[in-house]
């Protein structure tokens, strides 16, 4: 049962009221092609390593890797900073993850880890004969991703033969799922419920500093920290990659900070608000600032000039497009960002000189929290990732080596190759082709390897293709995507591009509460979320970071060097002020921007509010009466909705 509720729902469900499962987490993602097979409906093209495919055989993915994508040489971007890669991982943590496959060994018993047999879950990455890193292996241990309950088979589920579908375990939408999480259990996890200020749990609080995040009580996979390093826990957030990488954690801590900032000022403005009324409007502004940010600052540095005039502006809320991120996005479109990852984290001090510990190599930023505790918190990162250089991707520059020989080593016997991985993934979830995907662009057709000159100009590229694949019809879509020349202003070729603004117009234009929608936020709410920049949130929610770009994702010399956190815009979350006449009484309450007769004047930045007379209308003050009506009764729904599921699982107890 779906209700018109003020608020979307944590885990993305009832935002179509039409569909209410679009978008929503625990769901199947969307094709954009169908799955091509191995055996029509589950095994993964080169399962079987002895067929040929266009008269050839399918590549080793790390065979593809070390000869085509991997890299020693870097060349930095003069143009952007290396947050322009972070806030691509923060954001893809907001998007996608497919559920990987609950067990490590096949059902016969055989250990994924150990064994280099294709029995799945199995599905291990083979290791040419003479590569240059990888000598006492066959192969990489790989596991399939979990398929959608009854497919991949024939099954009750469906009467017929399902092809096999990978789960999205978050929200499709952009509605910071990553702080908050994509489960209600897990969001009320993620709450502080000991009062009713609408924070999220705090963690520990270090001298000088602001809070972290709290502690995770569980650490799992997902946490691979190495013991002897340091006794410091892994951290809890929406998202449970939040400590792959030290960037990454910083990112999560400084949007946890800022959804207790906004809650706090809204109590400030609203003391007669609860907890929930807090956390709900905190979390709406954040979701509203993610999005905006998104498209705003980041978006055009991926798809350039003419891929923003392609994707176009936002007209309306369109209950016919459905907002689900595509397989193909997620397993190989929106990864373009891996080629843009400087195999260096830069840490800088307040006179951004390194700080004494030193820059940080990739590899040992992965499952390291402790070093946010014990090596001088978030801000050296900031500064690091706001003022350094992303690495440029060039047709002989695309994955750094950190990432290709030296991912996790830690947690496994052999080091991970992310561009193998990458190929890999797509190929377990059947994705088409890089060629299939060209024609669906609508790019111009392709016979021979010469056909790619206009998209891929390197002839010495076009010639190791054509020695690994054979014919352009095998070409995997990461692989060639990711050779692709940069269109202009961009960091994509044509074709991914193309597959980022299919995906991002229907996040956008299939989210019923996007912040443009007029039905989201008042016209003056409106104004100051698009005062929101990741710069100011960085002001207000780093330990003491008092200078910063003003467009954080641009390099510095290019927007005049530095600027006075105090001289950037600021939101003034005056415009969410309620007024009310014994609000608990009579339920009428008048938000500040909805009082006729007031006018406010901006100036440099700031708002004045300046008051002429207090007209209130009375149909919207029984509008507002009845939406709280409504809410009352949603609330006693959950709540009884609570109370059946307990009751039920006891039953099953029993």
């Amino acid at each position: 049962m779906c209700f018109h509720s003020r608020y979307r729902s944590i885990d993305g469900t009832c935002n179509n009221l039409q569909n209410p499962t679009w978008g929503a987490s625990l769901t199947g993602f969307r094709r954009i092609l169908k799955p091509i097979y191995e055996n029509g409906f589950s095994t993964p093209i080169g399962w079987n390593r002895e067929l040929k495919y266009y008269g050839f055989p399918k590549p080793s993915s790390r065979l593809v890797s070390s000869t085509l994508l991997s890299t020693e040489k870097i060349t930095q971007d003069i143009h952007i900073t290396h947050m322009v890669m972070q806030w691509g991982q923060f954001l893809d943590h907001d998007l996608d993850h497919a559920l990987p496959s609950v067990s490590s060994q096949s059902w016969d018993g055989i250990d994924c880890k150990r064994s280099c047999d294709y029995a799945a879950p199995c599905y291990p990455i083979d290791i040419p004969p003479g590569d240059r890193r990888v000598k006492n292996r066959r192969c990489i241990d790989f596991f399939r991703t979990s398929a959608i309950c009854g497919s991949g088979m024939t099954s009750v589920f469906f009467d017929y033969l399902q092809p096999r579908e990978q789960i999205n375990q978050l929200t499709s939408y952009i509605d910071a799922s990553q702080v908050y999480g994509y489960s209600e259990d897990l969001a009320n996890t993620l709450r502080d419920l000991t009062n009713d200020h609408g924070h999220l749990r705090r963690g520990p609080i270090f001298q000088n500093r602001k809070p972290l995040l709290p502690y995770d009580g569980i650490q799992g996979m997902d946490c691979r920290r190495n013991l002897t390093e340091s006794s410091v826990n892994c951290f809890l957030a929406g998202d449970i990659r939040a400590n792959e990488q030290i960037g990454l954690l910083v990112m999560h801590t400084v949007w946890f900070r800022e959804h207790n900032r906004v809650a706090d000022q809204l109590r400030q403005y609203n003391p007669h608000w609860d907890g929930e009324r807090l956390y709900q409007e905190a979390r709406k502004i954040v979701g509203a600032a993610m999005q905006h940010i998104t498209y705003e600052y980041w978006l055009p540095h991926i798809v350039g000039p003419k891929g923003m005039e392609m994707l176009g502006k936002y007209k309306e809320y369109n209950p016919t497009v459905n907002p689900s991120i595509a397989n193909v996005f997620a397993t190989a479109a929106l990864r373009f960002g891996h080629t843009l990852i400087n195999p260096i984290l830069e840490r800088l001090d307040h006179t951004f000189k390194p700080i004494k510990e030193g820059h940080l190599p990739l590899h040992k930023a992965f499952f390291a929290p402790w070093r946010l505790v014990d090596e001088g918190g978030v801000d050296p990162l900031l500064r690091g990732l706001f003022s350094a250089p992303a690495k440029v991707k060039r047709p002989h520059e695309n994955l750094n080596t950190e990432l290709t020989e030296r991912l996790f080593e830690s947690g496994h016997a052999v080091a991970l190759d992310l561009a193998a991985m990458n190929i890999h993934r797509a190929r377990d979830h059947a994705i088409p082709g890089y060629i299939e995907f060209r024609k669906f662009c609508n790019m111009s057709e392709v016979d021979t390897f010469d056909d790619l000159r206009n998209e891929i100009t390197d002839p010495e590229i076009r010639r190791k293709l054509k020695e690994l694949y054979g014919h352009p019809g095998n070409i995997d879509v990461f692989a060639g995507g990711i050779l692709e020349d940069q269109v202009e202003g961009g960091r994509v070729g044509p074709l991914f591009r193309c597959l980022l603004i299919e995906q991002f117009r229907r996040l956008r234009d299939g989210d019923r509460f996007w912040y443009e929608n007029p039905s989201t936020f008042q016209p003056e709410q409106l104004v100051q979320i698009k005062q929101y920049t990741l710069a100011q949130v960085i002001c207000d929610t780093s330990d003491n970071i008092t200078t910063i770009t003003k467009d954080v994702f641009r390099m510095h010399d290019l927007q005049g060097g530095l600027t006075a956190c105090s001289e950037l815009p600021r939101v003034d979350l005056r415009f969410w002020t309620e007024c009310c006449n014994d609000c608990r009484v009579s339920g009428q309450i008048n938000t500040i921007s909805r009082l006729s007769g007031r006018r406010f004047r901006r100036e440099t930045g700031n708002t004045t509010m300046v008051e002429d007379t207090l007209e209130l209308n009375s149909s919207k003050d029984n509008v507002e009466s009845l939406m709280r009506r409504v809410e009352k009764l949603e609330s006693t729904l959950k709540a009884l909705n609570k109370k059946f599921a307990t009751l039920e699982k006891n039953c099953r107890n029993v």
